[in-house]
């Protein structure tokens, strides 16, 4: 949802690595409103061991370089290396990362968070986030695929959200 996805591969290095349309800046808006910002990603390439875990962190270093001149910082990264054939609780959409993070984080009330992400199962790991903790929202972006669980909200980029939650924070919405 934030980069550019390359099909039948994985973002391998950070060379490879590219922003999707605004990301930075509609990332920028949403930290005007949002205390936190965490991404949750399954990297199943490390478990088909096509990159390492230094890899992956070597590519959220530069991720955070280069969103720190608008004056963004992603909270935190929240990776599963596993295969999916794994079956492990915090592959996406199993609720397991969002919860090991909750848990270390006592102060956020999981009521008031959103899980927004571009695949069925970002929605479906908020549904399953929400049997846990009540309740978790869903922002879908895009249209990749469907999911048995219907999102609380779509919008066709993240751009899009972002410009919504700014004109709702000037109280252009209601």
């Amino acid at each position: 949802m934030i980069n550019r996805q390359i099909v039948d591969d994985y973002v391998r290095t950070w060379q490879q690595f590219e922003w999707l349309p605004d990301v930075p800046d509609a990332l920028k808006k949403l930290r005007q409103w949002a205390p936190r910002l965490v991404v949750v990603t399954n990297q199943q390439g490390v478990g088909k061991q096509l990159m390492s875990e230094g890899d992956v962190a070597s590519i959220h270093r530069h991720i955070q370089k280069n969103l720190a001149p608008v004056g963004v910082t992603i909270d935190a990264f929240q990776v599963c290396p596993h295969l999916a054939s794994a079956k492990c609780d915090c592959r996406k959409p199993m609720p397991g990362l969002v919860l090991d993070w909750l848990a270390r984080h006592p102060e956020v009330d999981p009521s008031l968070s959103l899980v927004v992400g571009d695949s069925p199962s970002d929605i479906e790991l908020a549904h399953n986030v929400a049997v846990v903790t009540g309740e978790c929202a869903s922002i879908q972006i895009g249209s990749r695929g469907s999911s048995q669980f219907r999102a609380d909200a779509s919008f066709d980029s993240l751009w899009d959200f972002a410009a919504m939650v700014q004109c709702a924070m000037e109280g252009q919405v209601s």
